[in-house]
């Protein structure tokens, strides 16, 4: 594995991303690695600090599925955009022969193709769940089999939902959960309100709404009894969803009990400050990488159960899981955690000891190079 070709369709730190830089270091040093982004962005700064012998590429036309593409005039950018990233590409590889390509997100796959052409040894590194448009979720299942020599999921509810567009991508899949350096707690305040945190994107679908909507119904002598705080910011050109949500909050009355916090690149001092964390996705999140960072600082966290969350939580042990969308379940889980609070600090031991055992970020790194030696 001399040269290493990396294709990443995003510039933020978000879950994908550091995962990412993650499996970048798992590579041997001393391989050349070649990341191709689409914007300048904070990652740019995060791989270039933490991955040996790595060079960044920005390029604007790398071929990248996104709502905007689904329009005539987006389809004709994408094709464009497509044709000049060949054509880049095959230049590139001229340059540097490269040995692997790592495909991250099924929003990349459409350099698969190229790759295969190029007879590039190509992996894809999936991280969604994608269900709809199904045209999308079909081509881009089938783009994956077709194209790349082995596929990982990072939980089996991802591999399950491939499968269901392409039955016979079985055979190429490879499960491999995600496993992150443990977040660092800071001492923080005592209060005399149990705090709760949500940390994601400001979008209906990562459950913010879902949340308030939920507390809205809580009675009084209970909310008085907890604060809320919700940390993220909205995905770029969607900035008037922070307005909704913040009107959403005022027009439900619970300003004095949820506060909003912009995007942070570092959630350390954050998680310190929560007593449990909320990941209430509408979307069946892949493999959220927020609960894995809660539950290395010892706290609990209460998500949806329809994605990989069920795969590392214990309901009623170290976390609570809760159906998306029926907001009196969610509110029955809030008011049993504040009226139980007692049990929250044996349930965060819990929550760490589950952690420690299975998804720490040594563990990924040895299974992450275990399975690349074997394909290789």
């Amino acid at each position: 594995m001399k040269s290493i070709v990396v294709f990443h369709p995003s510039n933020d730190l978000y879950g994908a991303d550091r995962i990412l830089v993650n499996a970048l270091q798992s590579f041997p040093e001393e391989s050349e690695k070649i990341v191709f982004l689409p914007k300048e962005g904070p990652l740019t700064v995060l791989i270039l600090d933490s991955v040996k012998n790595v060079q960044i590429k920005i390029e604007s036309a790398l071929p990248i599925i996104f709502r905007a593409i689904f329009s005539p005039l987006g389809m004709i950018k994408f094709a464009k955009n497509y044709y000049a990233f060949k054509r880049l590409l095959i230049r590139e590889h001229s340059k540097h022969n490269f040995d692997l390509a790592y495909v991250n997100t099924l929003s990349s796959s459409f350099v698969l193709p190229i790759l295969s052409k190029l007879k590039i040894k190509s992996f894809i590194h999936v991280h969604e769940i994608l269900e709809r448009p199904e045209i999308v979720a079909r081509v881009t299942a089938r783009m994956a089999r077709r194209h790349s020599d082995y596929i990982i999921c990072v939980s089996k509810a991802v591999e399950k939902n491939l499968v269901k567009f392409d039955p016979s991508i079985k055979t190429s899949c490879h499960v491999l959960h995600n496993g992150i350096q443990p977040i660092q707690n800071f001492e923080s305040e005592e209060n005399s309100h149990l705090t709760f945190y949500l940390f994601g994107r400001i979008m209906p679908k990562k459950g913010q709404w879902y949340l308030v909507d939920s507390l809205s119904i809580l009675p009084e002598y209970i909310l008085k009894k907890a604060r809320f705080v919700i940390v993220g910011g909205p995905p770029p050109g969607r900035e008037h969803l922070s307005e909704s949500l913040k009107e959403r909050i005022k027009e439900v009355g619970l300003d004095a009990v949820i506060t909003l916090k912009g995007f942070c690149s570092d959630i350390s001092e954050e998680m310190s400050k929560a007593d449990v964390c909320v990941v209430p996705s509408l979307m069946k999140d892949p493999f959220p990488t927020t609960v894995l960072e809660a539950m290395s600082s010892g706290k609990p966290v209460i998500a949806t159960n329809h994605g990989g969350a069920a795969e590392v939580i214990q309901n009623d042990v170290d976390g609570y899981l809760i159906p998306p969308n029926d907001t009196e379940q969610f509110t029955r889980v809030i008011k049993k955690v504040i009226q139980n609070s007692e049990l929250i600090p044996e349930m965060g031991k819990k929550a760490q000891q589950r952690f420690q055992e299975g998804f720490t970020l040594e563990r990924f790194q040895r299974n992450w190079t275990k399975l690349h030696l074997s394909k290789c």
